[in-house]
């Protein structure tokens, strides 16, 4: 009888701490689970949104579907501090809906929501529309960078998009609106966003790097000119070197693999990375000791014609002109920062003042 009262007593406490964790859990409004009209164009597009909108026959697919059936699956709609209304779900629809000619489509709009809540409704909600992998590097790069910095500054609220679901389920009835994709426990690890997105921790903490690089390397490694994990290295170095790199990338149409970018990173920890150091690498130069020899000139016979006749030999010119590079040489020395042709006029002024003393 004892041991009954005590599990009684227990499984009521048990009760009441589960109440006070629901509690604690934010709601979000679904303006009481009715789905609104909205004009087409009072809906502003997410800033910064993502994912590239449909283009070609996939988008024309979608005009045809809702000529025939209309919009189905409501879209997904913040309504701003300043009362205007920003899409979370549902670009791709609403651009549809302008092109053949709709004034309004159905939405259902969210309120009390952060803005971390509102950019982990529309990663959620476009990632399972679309395939991430099928994406440009650079596309899923921001992505996982989104995804992974969403959820270090707050838990993943599964209450959410659990929510949006059950909403969004029954008022499409039934229809496959492939929103929102379910989730059993907080995503808040590098680890964790790879297990959603089906890649690893690798993958993922690679591709962060590749996010915080210049737009123009982002583009190069879309294109394959560049590695995705010689971009890593790229990474570590600075703007204005990075900067420098894609230039000349364009200007040789350079390929960069992991090992050369490693060299240019290296060059960066050691403040010896520039033009010429840049180049060396790319073309598998530096570092390697090349013997080199001067290849001979001529001089032109004009030039000499102005100070030596035509009757003075070869030999007696070709030791001249040695004599007056070792003079030049040693002169050199006294004006290290000196043009050659502000050395000769500081020379001949010193003379001038030699012979009028």
């Amino acid at each position: 009888m004892e041991l009954k009262r005590d599990y009684e007593k227990m499984f009521t406490q048990f009760q009441e701490i589960e109440k006070e964790k629901q509690a604690s859990i934010p709601t979000i409004s679904f303006d009481n689970n009715k789905v609104v009209q909205l004009s087409v164009d009072s809906l502003n597009p997410f800033h910064n949104h993502p994912f590239e909108l449909y283009t070609g026959e996939r988008f024309e697919n979608l005009t045809d579907s809702i000529k025939a059936c209309g919009v189905i699956t409501p879209l997904l709609i913040r309504k701003l501090d300043d009362n205007t209304y920003q899409i979370l779900s549902g670009h791709n629809r609403n651009q549809a809906a302008k092109a053949i000619g709709l004034k309004t489509v159905p939405c259902i709009v969210l309120a009390d929501l952060t803005d971390d809540d509102a950019l982990m409704i529309m990663i959620d909600s476009n990632t399972n529309q679309r395939s991430v992998s099928e994406m440009p590097i650079s596309q899923q790069a921001h992505i996982y960078a989104l995804d992974v910095a969403v959820n270090k500054r707050q838990g993943k609220r599964s209450d959410l998009i659990k929510n949006i679901e059950k909403n969004l389920e029954i008022l499409s009835n039934g229809a496959d609106f492939g929103t929102c994709s379910p989730l059993g426990k907080k995503l808040n690890t590098v680890q964790e966003v790879g297990d959603k997105y089906g890649v690893s921790k690798n993958t993922v903490a690679r591709l962060i790097r590749i996010d915080t690089l210049l737009p123009q390397l982002k583009e190069h490694i879309d294109s394959k000119q560049i590695s995705v994990r010689a971009g890593v290295e790229l990474s570590y170095i600075t703007v204005f070197e990075q900067a420098l790199i894609a230039k000349i990338i364009d200007e040789y149409n350079f390929y960069l693999d992991e090992h050369k970018a490693h060299q240019l990173r290296e060059l960066s920890k050691a403040h010896k990375l520039d033009r010429i150091t840049v180049v060396e690498v790319f073309e598998g130069k530096y570092g390697k000791s090349v013997t080199k020899k001067l290849k001979s000139f001529t001089i032109k016979p004009k030039f000499l014609s102005k100070y030596y006749p035509p009757t003075v030999s070869q030999d007696v010119i070709a030791s001249d002109v040695e004599a007056s590079m070792d003079v030049w040489q040693e002169i050199k020395t006294f004006y290290p920062d000196t043009s050659a042709d502000d050395i000769k006029s500081n020379i001949i002024n010193l003379l001038n003042n030699q012979k009028q003393q």
